[in-house]
């Protein structure tokens, strides 16, 4: 198949040479690109004292060493939405590292059933836009915790036509959504009737139900949801 991949450029690197391992064409278009805020993570990590740490993204722990940078922290507890991000925690140095399943309202009802000392707020390392639910549900949960935004994701592509160039190229089969942003922006740049145009009829596959909501509702009978938020899942959907 001809798979179209919608995430930042180094995720996207990765997810076409997997593809590619697995037979199919891969092509790119970053829809958003990270723009880190240099020393922000150390900065909060350090300023003041935390719970306990929690991550729904790889992004928010860009270039932290843990000993380096939250040596008060590093043996505190830190939730991880996923396996990826768990992964990119326990590579950061982190010790004390709780893995959620890679949904953030699950994430909060992990938190809230875990037995750590709540004398101090949880600290949410996260990026800019995100979807309100895992803070939404912290509140719900009432878990205490301030939300620090570490990185911006920034638009990489501004113009339609690079977007409409690419489409013609790739000719995809399949195009994959990991955000409800990159969902969004893929169809505020792209035209539903443009792709009919253009003689395209991919399939739309999401990383979740959320991701597949940002999706218009002419395109729902061609959108496929993984059965777990996880890459693995996501590309299961090619078979």
């Amino acid at each position: 198949m001809r798979v179209l991949v919608t995430r930042p450029e180094a995720k996207a690197a990765r997810t076409c040479a997997r593809l590619e391992a697995m037979g199919h064409q891969a092509f790119q278009l970053p829809l958003f690109q990270p723009v880190h805020a240099e020393g922000a993570a150390r900065s909060s990590m350090e300023s003041s004292h935390w719970s306990a740490l929690a991550v729904t993204s790889t992004e928010a722990l860009h270039d932290v060493v843990a000993e380096r940078d939250a040596t008060s922290m590093k043996d505190r507890p830190l939730f991880a939405v996923g396996k990826k991000t768990a992964e990119a925690a326990r590579k950061a140095g982190f010790t004390r590292v709780i893995e959620g399943s890679g949904n953030g309202e699950r994430l909060a009802e992990t938190i809230a059933a875990s037995d750590f000392d709540r004398n101090a707020p949880l600290l949410y390392l996260a990026g800019c836009p995100r979807a309100p639910f895992f803070e939404q549900a912290l509140e719900r949960l009432k878990v205490d915790f301030e939300t620090v935004t570490v990185y911006v994701m920034q638009p990489a592509i501004n113009v339609p036509a690079q977007a409409e160039t690419l489409l013609k190229k790739a000719k995809p089969d399949a195009v994959l959504f990991y955000s409800t942003a990159g969902a969004s922006r893929f169809f505020d740049l792209v035209r539903c009737e443009l792709m009919a145009e253009f003689g395209l009829h991919p399939q739309f596959l999401c990383l979740s139900a959320a991701v597949a909501a940002a999706i218009p509702e002419a395109m729902s009978s061609v959108v496929r949801i993984a059965e777990t938020p996880d890459e693995t899942s996501l590309l299961a959907l090619l078979n």
